[in-house]
């Protein structure tokens, strides 16, 4: 832990991130290529989709027919399959599974609802399209850890509304479901989060639609779901009442909250033996709702 927590602080002071303001190039470098290593013999393998690049990530016995969609966190102005590589390949490797990483457009070069329009145009199009060419999907799931988790909501909020076709169950880590700053402490904690929300959304009023703010959304017939965070997580709030909110509307909601571990500790696996057990935990449960 006292590695991985040095880690951090490195990148951190390297970045020369400030609680007190949202300096854009500053947040992009304390999201650097992770040096951690996956799984052998774990295939990537980049790909342009519906004009949105995404990179492939399948560890040795996936199973390319049952398909993982992820949308990585980083505040809606950073991260990408460089920062989340290991995350990607321990859970390709844990769920079985082949996993399409979606490098959806950040902020705040691009605007709500471009990266929701993104990341629908690649859920429908994994359905027919696999690793190795056009292959009928078996089994989909949706992933998402932080800010990616408000895209991925705001995905299955659409593709209920457009009669498609949901994921067979979905797995969020540290998820940042409430962007409103009047009832988010995960936001109202520093400017630096209220700026990323202002860099994300066009304006204020985006805050009161639920695919912005999933927080206020309507869930009933979303699919199962298995929301991960931890004591130290700083965004616990989010997932404690997202889960109470979808558990009420009839979801097949589980909350999972791990102790001592803060936010997206997942993306340290191997490095952190927690990181490593939360995402055989997550495979697990995507595991037991594929066909």
């Amino acid at each position: 832990m006292q590695e991985v927590l040095a880690i951090i602080a490195r990148d951190r002071e390297a970045a020369g991130i400030s609680p007190d303001k949202l300096d854009i190039a500053a947040a992009r470098a304390f999201l650097p290529p992770t040096l951690l290593a996956i799984p052998t013999d774990t295939i990537v393998k980049t790909v342009t989709v519906e004009g949105v690049p995404c990179h492939w990530v399948v560890a040795p016995e996936a199973d390319p027919r049952r398909r993982i969609a992820y949308l990585h966190g980083g505040g809606f102005v950073a991260g990408g399959f460089h920062s989340h590589r290991s995350l990607l390949g321990w859970l390709s490797q844990s769920a079985g599974c082949a996993i399409l990483s979606i490098e959806y457009s950040l902020a705040p070069e691009a605007k709500y609802p471009t990266q929701v329009d993104e990341a629908k145009r690649v859920w429908e199009w994994l359905a027919g399209h696999g690793p190795w060419g056009n292959d009928a999907a078996q089994a989909r799931f949706i992933a998402a850890d932080s800010a990616g988790a408000t895209i991925a909501i705001a995905l299955m909020l659409s593709t209920r509304a457009s009669g498609g076709i949901l994921p067979n169950a979905a797995a969020f880590f540290c998820a940042m479901l409430d962007l409103n700053a009047e009832t988010s402490s995960f936001v109202r904690s520093s400017q630096r989060l209220r700026e990323m929300v202002q860099a994300y959304v066009r304006d204020t009023l985006d805050l009161t639609d639920p695919a912005v703010c999933p927080m206020i959304a309507p869930l009933q017939g979303l699919p199962p779901m298995l929301l991960q965070t931890g004591s130290a997580d700083d965004a616990r709030s989010d997932s404690e009442r997202f889960a109470e909110r979808a558990i009420a509307a009839g979801v097949d909601a589980k909350l999972v909250v791990w102790p001592d571990m803060f936010h997206v500790w997942h993306r340290f696996a191997p490095l952190l033996p927690e990181a490593t057990a939360a995402l055989a935990e997550a495979g697990s449960f995507l595991a037991t709702h594929r066909p």
